[in-house]
């Protein structure tokens, strides 16, 4: 599993998105980041914070970004990604329209 402090996703969908954090802690139950990165239409790019900053626990068993496009649906990014204190950003791309899109890991 990649190791990363911060998620980033580009838009390159048909649609006005925004992304939280999504984690699995270890008792199998998902948890949702007050952070969110705001909406912002295609051909844009927005990071989180490092992790840690925004409350998820760097022993989270999974992380993945929690993409909404607006008047559409959520997506959860895949695959999820695990935290390291090393500055390294997972880079998430969003494709597709408000019905059927995708959060791919990139890099």
């Amino acid at each position: 599993m990649l190791q990363i402090a911060k998620i980033a996703c580009t838009n390159n969908a048909a649609f006005v998105m925004n992304f939280s954090i999504r984690w699995l802690d270890h008792a199998g139950n998902w948890h949702l980041s007050e952070w969110n990165s705001g909406d912002y239409a295609i051909n844009q790019t927005r990071t989180s914070p490092d992790l840690i900053s925004i409350d998820v626990p760097s022993d989270a068993r999974a992380i993945a970004p929690y993409v909404h496009a607006l008047l559409g649906e959520h997506r959860t990014g895949a695959p999820m990604v695990s935290y390291s204190a090393n500055n390294q950003v997972a880079a998430y791309e969003v494709k597709g329209t408000t019905s059927d899109y995708s959060v791919d890991l990139i890099r």
